[in-house]
């Protein structure tokens, strides 16, 4: 991992809110999108409800990650970025790549804990989250023992569910910091209205 922030990961509260993985009802604009988002192919024009503001952005400290994202079942192929939880949510700046959040867990040390990657979903958008969600079933794609692949570590997928976002801050289930597992992090689209609930996927490492 590269940029560090000093602190013990496993001090970090549990409680982030996760005001972030809300891209229900986005626009088809171009202003205001950082470079990452605007180079999302065909959906170079959406733009997220409540992009994070440039203050916010720069305080992620934003880095690119070696490595892909991968979860072949759904078609999951995407790059890789790590960022900063930033005053209590975690909210990527782009459309298309997965986030590890380097002060949840310990992403630095999987084997010693969970680590956590965030992407976003878009309503009525085809970006690599919304591979992750299925709208009318209302419920996650991604189902126990499927593959992940994370930078060099495949995992096997253990639950998938969902979460409603005025909960998943204090749901202990989320934020249980195990050696070796994965969680994955997004948003539940609806066919119109704003999300209301979060996708959770969660994954435990392959033995080496």
């Amino acid at each position: 991992m590269t940029a560090r922030i000093f602190r013990d990961w496993w001090s970090v509260p549990a409680a982030v809110v996760i005001i972030a993985l809300i891209c229900s009802g986005a626009w088809m604009l171009t202003h205001g999108l950082t470079d990452e988002q605007s180079t999302a192919g065909s959906q170079a024009d959406v733009q997220l409800e409540e992009p994070p503001s440039e203050t916010d952005v720069e305080a992620m400290q934003i880095e690119a990650l070696d490595g892909e994202f991968q979860i072949p079942s759904v078609g999951l192929d995407t790059g890789l970025e790590t960022m900063s939880e930033v005053n209590g949510a975690i909210n990527p700046p782009g459309l298309r790549n997965g986030y590890v959040v380097r002060n949840h867990g310990t992403p630095d040390h999987p084997e010693r804990g969970t680590t956590y990657v965030a992407i976003h979903s878009v309503q009525g958008a085809e970006l690599p989250g919304n591979t992750l969600i299925d709208v009318d079933a209302g419920e996650p794609t991604v189902e126990k023992g499927e593959s992940i692949t994370l930078q060099d570590r495949d995992y096997t997928v253990t639950d998938s569910y969902t979460v409603p976002k005025t909960d998943i801050s204090g749901d202990d289930r989320v934020w249980a910091d195990e050696p070796g597992r994965l969680v994955i992090l997004t948003c539940l689209q609806r066919s119109s209205g704003r999300s209301a609930d979060n996708v959770v996927i969660e994954a435990i490492a392959d033995r080496r």
